[in-house]
C-alpha cells in the first residue's frame, strides 16, 4: 500500500512539474515575442493597431485553448461557465484597444471574476477557477509588458522620477498650441504634404514651417527622405493619444463632479444636515 501511494504521489508530481515546464515555455515564448514586437515598433512606419490584433488574437487562441485543457471535464455546467469565462476573458483583452489602462479597469475585471466565483459551487469549482484566474493574470501581464497598465505605486514612482524640464519642453510646450495641435490630429488620420497641412490650418509659408520645425524639432513629427510628406512619429501617437486620453477623463471627472453637485443642490436643506 505505501509503494501503490507513493507512486501516485511520484505521478501527481511528474504531472505538476510538466505543467509547470509547460506554463515556463508559454510564457518564455510570449515574452520573445512580445519583445521583438516592441523592437520592431520603434520605427517610423510602425502600425500600433496591427500589432495589438495580432497579441489580441494570439491571446484569445490561448484562452481558449487553456480553458478547454484545464477545466473540468465531466461537469454538466463546463459549456455554460465556459462561455462566462471567455465574455470575461474577452473584455480584458478589448481593453487593449485603449492608450492607456487604469488600475481601476483591471479592478473592475477582477471583481467581475471573483462575482462569478461567488455564484459557483462550494468546493466543486477550484480547478476551472484556477485556471480562469492564471489566464487573467497573464492576460494583465501581456497589459504590463505593452506598457498600457501600470498600478498605481508605478503611477506614483515614475510622477517623482520626471524631469520637469524636460516633459515641459519636450511634450507640453509643442502640444500647447491649437495649431500644432490640428497639424497632430490631421497627421494622426494619415500622412500629409506641406500643401495639404496648409489647407487644413489656413497657415501659409514660413507660419505652416515654423510650427513643423517646432514639431520636427521635439520628434512629434518626421519628414520623409526630408523633402516628402509628414508624418507623426510614435512619440508623437503616443503623445497625441494620451492628451486624447487625459481629456476624456478629465471630462468625465468634471461631469461627475457637476453631477454631484447638481443633486446636493436639488437635495431638501433637511436632507443636507442629517
Amino acid at each position: 500500500m505505501y509503494r501503490l501511494k507513493m507512486s501516485s504521489n511520484e505521478i501527481a508530481v511528474e504531472k505538476e512539474i510538466a505543467h509547470i515546464k509547460r506554463k515556463v515555455e508559454e510564457m518564455g515564448l510570449e515574452l520573445r515575442y512580445i519583445s521583438a514586437m516592441l523592437q520592431s515598433s520603434q520605427g517610423p512606419d510602425f502600425r500600433r493597431p496591427e500589432m495589438f490584433d495580432m497579441l489580441r488574437d494570439e491571446a484569445r487562441q490561448k484562452a481558449e485553448g487553456r480553458l478547454d485543457a484545464g477545466m473540468a471535464k465531466r461537469c454538466e455546467m463546463r459549456p455554460e461557465c465556459r462561455q462566462r469565462f471567455m465574455e470575461l476573458l474577452d473584455e480584458n483583452l478589448r481593453l487593449l484597444d485603449r492608450p492607456r489602462i487604469a488600475e481601476e479597469d483591471i479592478e473592475r475585471q477582477s471583481e467581475k471574476l471573483a462575482s462569478l466565483r461567488s455564484m459557483a459551487a462550494s468546493g466543486g469549482c477550484e480547478e476551472c477557477f484556477r485556471e480562469v484566474g492564471s489566464i487573467f493574470q497573464d492576460q494583465t501581464e501581456l497589459m504590463h509588458q505593452l506598457q498600457l497598465y501600470r498600478s498605481r505605486d508605478e503611477v506614483r514612482d515614475s510622477i517623482e522620477v520626471m524631469p520637469e524640464a524636460t516633459v515641459v519642453r519636450d511634450i507640453l510646450e509643442p502640444l500647447s498650441n491649437p495649431q500644432r495641435m490640428l497639424i497632430m490630429k490631421a497627421l494622426s488620420r494619415s500622412q500629409r504634404s506641406f500643401t495639404e497641412l496648409s489647407s487644413i490650418t489656413n497657415l501659409r509659408g514660413g507660419n505652416l514651417l515654423f510650427h513643423l520645425q517646432r514639431l520636427t524639432g521635439t520628434g512629434m513629427v518626421f519628414q520623409r527622405g526630408g523633402h516628402g510628406e509628414y508624418a507623426l512619429t510614435q512619440k508623437g501617437q503616443r503623445s497625441l493619444e494620451a492628451v486624447s486620453d487625459l481629456y476624456i477623463r478629465t471630462s468625465v471627472a468634471e461631469q461627475q463632479g457637476t453631477a454631484v453637485i447638481n443633486d446636493h443642490e436639488r437635495a431638501p436643506m433637511s436632507a443636507r444636515t442629517e
